[in-house]
C-alpha cells in the first residue's frame, strides 16, 4: 500500500497547491518513513472542502491503514507557521520524540 500513498501523497500535495482558499502549502520528510504537511488557510471551509476530498481523502484513508501513528494540530494565527514551531507544538501534543532541525 505505500507505493499507492506515495502516489495519492504527490497528487494531494499538487492538489492543495491549487485548492480554494490555500494560503500556503509544504511538504517536508523526516527520515525514510516519517512525511509531514503543512497547509494554511484562509478559512475552515476551505480546508475541509480539501480534507475531504480527491487525492488527499484518498491518502488519508491508505494512511489509516498502513501507519501506526497518524497526527494532526489546528490552529488559528495570523503568521504562516515554521516548521520547527510546528513540530515543537506536535511533539507537545503526542508525547513524541520529534527532531526538529
Amino acid at each position: 500500500m505505500l507505493p499507492i500513498f506515495f502516489i495519492h501523497t504527490i497528487k494531494s500535495i499538487i492538489q492543495s497547491k491549487k485548492a480554494e482558499g490555500i494560503v500556503h502549502s509544504s511538504f517536508e520528510k523526516e527520515g525514510w518513513i516519517t512525511y509531514w504537511t503543512l497547509t494554511v488557510w484562509e478559512n475552515e471551509d476551505c480546508m475541509k472542502e480539501y480534507r475531504n476530498n480527491g487525492n488527499h481523502l484518498k491518502a488519508m484513508k491508505i494512511s489509516r491503514k498502513i501507519a501506526d501513528q497518524l497526527e494532526k494540530i489546528n490552529w488559528e494565527d495570523d503568521n504562516i507557521p515554521n516548521w520547527k514551531e510546528c513540530k515543537k507544538l506536535l511533539h507537545k501534543k503526542y508525547g513524541r520524540n520529534i527532531k526538529t532541525s
